[in-house]
């Protein structure tokens, strides 16, 4: 059976760093997901997160 609905393949938009530093409290948040991706062992994302905050010019943990 071929899929043919298009939508049920397309990747859901994506929440930037700017948008949730941007939102009241989104530095905070930023940097607790920071935390929980280490304390999990996913220091990739926590890296990529970091690196963006350290672009926009945004204070890190």
């Amino acid at each position: 059976m071929v899929c043919r609905d298009t939508n049920m393949h397309r990747p859901k938009a994506r929440i930037s760093v700017a948008d949730i530093a941007a939102q009241p409290g989104g530095i905070e948040a930023l940097q607790r997901r920071v935390h929980e991706l280490r304390s999990s062992g996913v220091d990739f994302a926590a890296n990529a997160i970091e690196q963006e905050m350290a672009d926009l010019d945004l204070p890190r943990p």
